[in-house]
């Protein structure tokens, strides 16, 4: 495995993220999940992992939209 610092003026994002079993009454548990980003303080709750993956993007998107001149 390989670490690397944070270089100078790297863009970073920093998120917690909570991931947990829920037994719906059917044979598999779904599950669900809580985001937080650290910066803002946004919380996001979601069902599945696209929405979950969606939101990272569309978080990482706003964030070069607002760094453009």
């Amino acid at each position: 495995m390989r670490v690397e610092g944070n270089p100078a003026g790297a863009r970073t994002h920093l998120f917690t993220l909570r991931i947990w079993a829920v037994n719906e009454g059917t044979a598999a548990p779904k599950w669900r999940s809580r985001l937080q980003n650290i910066r803002s303080g946004e919380v996001f709750f979601c069902e599945n992992l696209s929405d979950l993956l969606s939101h990272i993007e569309e978080t990482l998107c706003e964030q070069d939209q607002d760094e453009v001149p």
